[in-house]
C-alpha cells in the first residue's frame, strides 16, 4: 500500500492571517520588543524595499530570551492565534488523517509559533523557519534552509524521500503564488483563498481551489 500525505500551509491556509504578524502585534502591545530591534529592523526594511525580503529577518527578536518568548507564544496562541484558525481547513486536517495520510504542517513561520498548530492538531511532522539560540536567547539569525518557494519543494521531496511518500498519491494546500513549487510536485495541489497569480495558475493547470 502506498504511503501517502497532506502537506498543509499555515499563513494565509489554515490560518487567514500571518501568525508573525499577529505574535508581533501581541509583542509590542506588551513592550517586549526593544526599540533598538524595531529601528534596525525598518532601517533593513528602507534598505532592501521590500516587506517579503525584509520579514525574512528577524533582527527585532535579537538578544529576546527564549524562554520568555516562547512563554508568550502560548499566551498569544490562547488569545488570538487558536481563533483564526479556518473552520473548513481543520476539518480537511482530520479527514486526512481518518484516511490515513500522515499530515504534515510546512511553514516560513517562526518554528515554535508552527509548533502551537502542530501540537494542537497532533500533526505527524512539521517544517518551519529556525531561529538560532545562543545562552538561551534569539540572535536573530536564521539556522539551516528557510521553507520558502522553491525551498518548500526541496524539502517535500525529502520528506518523501525519508518518509517513502508517494507524492502523485499525496496532497498539498497553499495560498500563495511562491507555494507553486511544492503544489505542483503533488498529484492533489490545492489553491486554498489563492491570491491573483496563484488563482490563475490553478484555472490555468486545472487545480483544486478552495475558498
Amino acid at each position: 500500500m502506498k504511503k501517502t500525505c497532506a502537506i498543509f500551509d499555515l499563513d494565509g491556509t489554515l490560518i487567514r492571517q500571518s501568525s508573525e504578524k499577529i505574535f508581533l502585534k501581541h509583542l509590542l502591545n506588551r513592550g517586549e520588543i526593544p526599540i533598538s530591534n524595531l529601528l534596525s529592523w525598518t532601517s533593513h526594511f528602507l534598505k532592501v524595499k521590500s516587506y517579503t525580503v525584509a520579514k525574512s529577518n528577524k533582527i527585532h527578536l535579537r538578544g529576546l530570551e527564549q524562554r520568555n518568548l516562547i512563554k508568550l507564544a502560548h499566551e498569544c496562541f490562547d488569545n488570538s492565534l487558536r481563533a483564526s484558525i479556518v473552520p473548513r481547513i481543520s476539518t480537511l486536517i482530520r479527514t486526512h488523517r481518518n484516511e490515513g495520510r500522515a499530515v504534515i504542517l510546512m511553514s516560513g513561520s517562526l518554528s515554535f509559533l508552527v509548533e502551537l498548530f502542530h501540537n494542537h492538531f497532533q500533526t505527524d511532522f512539521m517544517v518551519a523557519d529556525e531561529l538560532e539560540v545562543t545562552d538561551g536567547r534569539f540572535t536573530g539569525n536564521r539556522v539551516g534552509l528557510r521553507p520558502y518557494a522553491q525551498n518548500k519543494a526541496a524539502l517535500a521531496k525529502e520528506l518523501a524521500t525519508t518518509h517513502g511518500f508517494d507524492l502523485d498519491a499525496s496532497y498539498a494546500y497553499g495560498n500563495h503564488h511562491s507555494d507553486v513549487y511544492k503544489l505542483e510536485l503533488f498529484g492533489n495541489p490545492v489553491a486554498v483563498n489563492p491570491d491573483r497569480e496563484l488563482r490563475r495558475i490553478a484555472t490555468e493547470r486545472n487545480w483544486e481551489i478552495e475558498l
